[in-house]
């Protein structure tokens, strides 16, 4: 049984489109639709250029697919409009199921685990007209314990955050999760007036929402990106908000903290609750809050807490993949873990030297691009890392990655400056060989997504600045040589060479752009940035040597 999962949707307030092609239960291929048109989150489109990729990948067609699923269950003839929009797009349109939003992220993250039981937790902004929920998941059954409505959203109270602190909404929130490192929760009693903890659940001040307020000018829709999402009371208690493009001041730097501090109260007292409800203390995440990697090591860091998983894709790309997961469950199929994800299109060297030659590139080809590249990285050149097959999720994970040496510290800087083009405030993360993690990092467990901060270990600390966060933490992926054996042995040799495991490790692309997916977009990456050399596949382009 083929079935195809989707995300996304035909309204402006849908993003971040994917698709997934499982085979009984098997998962063959997922990618990201922001990867195949180049605008960032892919708004308002569904997956058309993904859908082609899984259908591509299985080397089959429309007509050998038996289901399309997808969420928006809650919404008005949208199975009659798949059916159209496939028989359109694609000349036929297998059969259509709807799942809920919210029980999409939750099998995503709870299938994914592989554990047999989990309380499982969605925080989300809003989809199928709630914001996220609690479940108790075992086997193939679902109990949900509460649900978040579609005003009282984690996802809406940071999004007002972040345009209060002068950045977009549902594009720029991990910036404010960033920026709070470097400021002191002073605020937090004022953030306690506008979110507060209640057990299982939690209350957002609903006279925040200027939705709510303003309902006579707003549609059932969502307000549109570019319009204040939040009402007057919000500056009545916190002061005045920072304009687009104003410098940034220790008031605000403070805000900043206090609000993630808050979320990170109420997000643990939440599991904590639902921990005592359930009697499990093996926790999953999803939900687009579930990319907050601060929030994530504290709820972790919970005593009640035995174990815990965060899929690579906790955002709305996850619900494609979630409700596949769930059509292929009640077949009877059963769901492999999660593991890895690499699952998006790879590009031969035959194809690679095809774009080199078109384009006029200069290169060198190489037998083995392991051993010139940590000749490169130690030589403290950026290096653009080009292999294998795409991630699926927002996360490089050593496939479209930039690399670097994170011995010096001025390389986080000069990667901000010169090749991400991005504030100077924001980290790097570093990949680290799962076997030798907890020499680097406390507290550690397997963290192969990129999706959880540890503490970093004091004592070592100084031998990797540039991956080391102002507040001594670092969102770190777990490389193993099973997954992902190219990437594992690079590291390796660099530890050979240098007696350090790690690193450096940011998407390759430039900021404000999708991560690359097709070698033509590795190149303009590296021509219009800083980057000193690019490896795509066996050929090294270098603009010096």
């Amino acid at each position: 049984m083929y079935v195809i999962g989707i995300s996304s949707g035909i309204k402006h307030g849908h993003h971040d489109g994917a698709a997934v092609l499982l085979r009984d239960g098997e998962l063959v291929a997922a990618a990201e639709e922001e990867r195949f048109t180049l605008a960032k989150h892919a708004r308002g489109e569904l997956p058309r250029g993904a859908i082609g990729f899984c259908l591509k990948q299985a080397g089959i067609t429309m007509r050998e697919v038996d289901w399309i699923c997808s969420p928006l269950k809650t919404y008005t003839n949208y199975a009659q409009r798949l059916t159209e929009y496939f028989k359109y797009q694609f000349g036929h349109s297998p059969r259509i199921e709807l799942y809920d939003h919210h029980l999409c992220h939750a099998a995503s993250s709870f299938y994914g685990s592989g554990f047999s039981e989990a309380t499982v937790a969605c925080f989300d902004f809003s989809g199928d007209s709630s914001s996220g929920l609690v479940a108790h998941a075992r086997g193939n059954d679902f109990r949900v314990l509460t649900r978040f409505g579609r005003h009282n959203s984690l996802g809406l109270y940071y999004g007002m955050l972040t345009q209060y602190l002068g950045y977009q909404m549902t594009n720029d929130e991990y910036k404010v999760m960033g920026l709070s490192s470097y400021g002191s929760a002073d605020y937090l009693d004022k953030f306690a007036q506008l979110l507060r903890p209640a057990g299982i659940n939690y209350e957002l001040d609903p006279e925040l929402d200027k939705r709510r307020r303003d309902a006579d000018i707003f549609t059932s829709d969502f307000s549109t990106r570019q319009e204040r999402i939040f009402t007057e009371k919000m500056e009545e208690i916190l002061g005045p908000r920072r304009l687009r493009g104003q410098p940034l001041d220790q008031r605000l730097t403070n805000i900043a903290a206090s609000g993630q501090k808050q979320l990170e109260i109420v997000t643990t007292e939440v599991i904590r609750s639902a921990i005592a409800e359930t009697g499990c203390g093996d926790v999953c995440i999803a939900g687009g809050v579930g990319l907050n990697c601060k929030m994530n090591m504290e709820i972790a860091a919970e005593p009640s807490v035995k174990r815990f998983y965060v899929p690579p894709v906790p955002h709305d790309a996850g619900v494609a993949l979630g409700a596949a997961m769930m059509k292929c469950s009640e077949a009877g199929h059963a769901i492999a873990p999660l593991t890895h994800a690499y699952w998006g299109p790879e590009y031969s060297n035959d194809t690679i030297r095809e774009t080199l030659d078109k384009i006029g590139a200069k290169f060198e080809l190489l037998e083995d691009p392991v051993s010139r590249c940590v000749t490169d990285l130690t030589d403290q050149k950026t290096v653009g890392w080009f292999q294998g097959r795409m991630e699926y999720g927002p996360r490089a994970l050593g496939n479209r990655s930039i690399l670097a040496d994170p011995r010096h510290a001025g390389m986080k800087d000069r990667i901000n400056l010169t090749i991400k083009y991005r504030e100077e405030f924001r980290p790097f993360c570093p990949s680290v060989l799962y076997e030798r993690q907890a020499e680097y990092f406390e507290d550690t467990f397997d963290a192969p997504f990129m999706v959880v901060t540890f503490p970093v270990n004091e004592k070592v600390a100084e031998t990797m600045p540039a991956v080391v966060h102002v507040d001594n933490t670092a969102r770190i992926q777990s490389v193993h040589a099973d997954s992902n054996p190219l990437y594992s042995r690079l590291i390796g040799e660099f530890a050979k060479a240098t007696s350090l495991p790690v690193l450096i490790n940011t998407s390759l692309n430039i900021n404000e752009q999708p991560t690359v997916n097709a070698p033509l977009e590795a190149l303009h990456t590296y021509f219009c940035s800083g980057l000193d050399v690019l490896y795509l596949g066996n050929y090294r382009l270098s603009k010096s040597s």
